[in-house]
This record gives C-alpha cells, structure tokens and sequence, in this order.
C-alpha cells in the first residue's frame, strides 16, 4: 500500500490553519477505486472506505494531534452550508459546504472533479470548505459560505483545492445557457452541441462581486492529473463510478 499523500496550499493565514487534499494514494481499495477512495456512496466496498477514512484520521492526527472526527456531508449539489459545532454522523446532514470557528473540527467536502473552495479568515478563526460543482456555483453555495463569516469580505483568502479545467469541461447548451451571464468563462467546444465551462472563472467573477480579492489556486486540473480521482475521465473511459477525494480544513487549538 502506498503511502497517504496531500495537496497544500500556500497562502498567508495563521499557522493555525490546516488544509489539504487528498490524492488516490494510501488506501486499501481496488479496481475503479484504487486506492484511497472516500466516497461511501459510489459503490465502493463499505469496509474498504470505512478503512480508508481510518486510515486518513490516522495520518491528520499527526498533523492535528487533538483532530476531532470528520463530519462527512451527503452532498446533493444544493447551497446547504453546514456550521460544525460538534462532530456529526456520517451522511446525516445533506449539505454542499461546511462553516466553523471551533478548534480542531474539520470542515470537508468531496470531489472527483467539482471545485473545492477552501476558506479562512487571516487569523485563522473561522474557517470553510465549499463543494461548488455547476449546480451548487450557479445557485449560490459561494455566497451562502460567505454569509457564514464574521470577518470582513477583504479579510477572507480562498484557496482553489484541483478540479477539472476548462478544456476538459463540455456542457450542453442547457447548462450553458444558465451561465450566460459570464461570458467570459464560455467557449465554443469542437465536440456538436457543448460548450466549454470554466468553473474557476465563474467563481472568481463571484468572489469579486463579494469584494474577495485574496484567492490562491492549486492550478492542478482532476482529469489530467493521474493521482487524483475525476468522474468525467472515468466516464470517458467507459466506466461507471470513480473513488472520491476530500478537501479539509481546521482551525488547529494551539493552546492543547
């Protein structure tokens, strides 16, 4: 078994604040899901990805030596932001993003191609992680997230986690056509009938109506990249269902 490895960001927040991706590396599962696949609802053995989350708790816990257990979300594409407080069961809130100012609770999301926008405060008081696929961007779990902080808009850095690029994101004219109102993220495919989709554009012209202007990206595109698990590459390649990633972050209780 290879060993757990995480994406990172580099941005100026406290020293307090966690973050990371998860890649395909350090798990236990096989075929389409090999390896480290987080995702308990993509058809995966359920003990593989019980052993998997172990294995991922295991490896945060020499990063975060008092991490409290993940609240993994059900996450249905909808603008729900939950405010972690406390550790929640698994699949128990149906919610596309995560809001917290308590240490050393993790806020996540999965994806397998959808961005991931990871959000914290300078100081690293109040923290976020967005899971923004077409649906949840164009009905508003950015700025829902946003609604969450009590820091000033200026005040809050966005870290882009991988996700798939432009060029390998073709839409129908109906998904197209709900985002016409940036054009500049649009661009004609040279596959009939789809139009390429830039998501990150999307939500940098979003966080720009917000006033965020502190935003850092990962510039790694999911289906390109061979470490990381993308439903659209699966799909291309004729297969049904792919593993998932997560994308966390914490306020690490430096006082502990």
């Amino acid at each position: 078994m290879s060993a757990l490895t995480f994406i990172q960001p580099t941005w100026p927040v406290n020293k307090r604040v966690f973050c990371a991706s998860t890649t395909i590396d350090g798990g236990v599962s096989n075929g389409v899901f090999n390896s480290l696949n987080l995702g308990a609802h993509v058809g995966d053995d359920a003990f593989c990805v019980e052993t998997n989350r172990q294995l991922l708790a295991y490896e945060l816990k020499s990063h975060v030596p008092n991490i409290q257990p993940i609240s993994w979300l059900h996450q249905t594409h909808s603008t729900n932001v939950l405010r972690v407080t406390e550790p929640t069961i698994a699949g128990a809130v149906h919610a596309d993003a995560a809001f917290s100012q308590t240490p050393d609770l993790p806020c996540n999301v999965m994806t397998a191609d959808c961005m991931a926008l990871m959000m914290s405060n300078s100081d690293g008081t109040e923290v976020a992680a967005v899971h923004a696929g077409w649906k949840g961007l164009i009905n508003g779990v950015i700025e829902n997230t946003v609604a969450q902080f009590s820091s000033p808009h200026h005040d809050i850095h966005v870290w882009f986690a991988p996700s798939i690029s432009q060029q390998h994101f073709e839409v129908g004219f109906d998904v197209a056509d709900l985002f016409s109102q940036f054009p500049s993220a649009l661009k004609a495919s040279s596959v009939y009938n789809k139009v390429l989709l830039d998501l990150l554009a999307v939500a940098s012209l979003k966080l720009d109506a917000l006033g965020i202007s502190k935003r850092y990206y990962s510039n790694i595109c999911t289906y390109s990249a061979t470490n990381l698990f993308s439903h659209r590459r699966a799909t291309h390649q004729g297969l049904l269902t792919c593993g998932r990633m997560t994308n966390l972050i914490l306020i690490k209780d430096l006082d502990n």
